[in-house]
């Protein structure tokens, strides 16, 4: 995979706040949308970790907090953080007995070893300085203890967002002024780049396992309408185009849909991959 340049410091500032404001406005459509889809990821995810009762747990990237809220149905005891306020907020109201945090992945406010494990659900493509926040992670886990981090397999194979992503490549539309020119989300969606970054952490017994599924959503409107309040980066591409371009954008997300049409409505294949390893100690 071609090798992406590191961002400056005032390039990853403004993608932090990019990213900050966009999830601060998403976060509801969000979660009515989309957390079922990145749910999928929440048991491989807590499997991986090894999570048992009483477990001491960091959910980075926490979003509505439905993972944190898993963790806690194990009997584990969840700390979850992201980045954006809004976010926050949201877990906070769902769920009102989790300790929920603002923080940003590269400066965690806890000490070192603090927690057993650590769980990271469909962030790391939206961290300005992945290997940072992985080696930040290790930061706070106990001598011993397991990470695991998800992220979406290639837009080929994952086809909510990769019908999204032809739609507009098929109309030329340019991607959104505040993402870093250059900067790929989709890095780790291979592989052996997955692998090289936990190696990179000094992790031990790593693994990168690929999962399948499927998710079922009612039709195109439900699609589009869900897709734009829920993807950051992809939802901005489209919401600084003009009207036609927009319509342009939904009529070729329309077209590329309707391979996956039953009667129930449209069965789209669902993949990621889960990363993983353990804290030497």
């Amino acid at each position: 995979m071609t090798q992406v340049p590191a961002l400056s410091p005032e390039e990853a500032a403004r993608f932090r706040d990019f990213e900050r404001q966009r999830h601060d406005a998403l976060s509801t459509s969000y979660h009515d949308f989309f957390t079922p889809v990145t749910a999928l990821a929440i048991g491989p995810l807590l499997d991986a970790v090894r999570l048992s009762a009483g477990s001491r747990l960091l959910d980075v990237a926490t979003g509505p907090g439905a993972l944190a809220a898993r963790a806690l149905g194990r009997g584990a005891r969840p700390v979850g953080v992201d980045l954006s306020p809004g976010m926050i907020d949201l877990a906070r109201r769902l769920h009102p007995e989790i300790d929920f945090r603002v923080a940003d992945v590269e400066r965690l406010p806890f000490d070192d070893g603090s927690f057993d494990a650590a769980v990271c659900g469909f962030a790391l493509g939206h961290f300005p300085y992945p290997e940072a926040a992985v080696a930040e992670c290790v930061r706070v886990l106990a001598p011993g203890g397991r990470i695991a981090f998800s992220w979406w397999d290639d837009p080929s194979q994952q086809r909510i967002q990769g019908l999204f992503r032809e739609a507009i490549a098929d109309v030329g539309a340019k991607p959104p002024p505040a993402v870093p020119a250059g900067y790929s989300v989709l890095k780790f969606s291979d592989t052996a780049e997955f692998r090289r970054l936990l190696d990179g952490a000094k992790l031990t017994e790593v693994e990168v396992v690929d999962h399948r599924t499927t998710h079922l959503i009612p039709d195109v409107d439900t699609l589009w309408r869900g897709g734009l309040g829920s993807f950051v980066v992809t939802a901005a591409a489209i919401d600084h185009q003009d009207d036609a371009t927009k319509a342009a954008i939904r009529a070729a997300l329309e077209r590329r849909a309707a391979a996956y049409a039953t009667p129930d409505g449209l069965r789209l294949p669902i993949a990621f991959k889960i990363g993983s390893g353990r804290k030497p100690g």
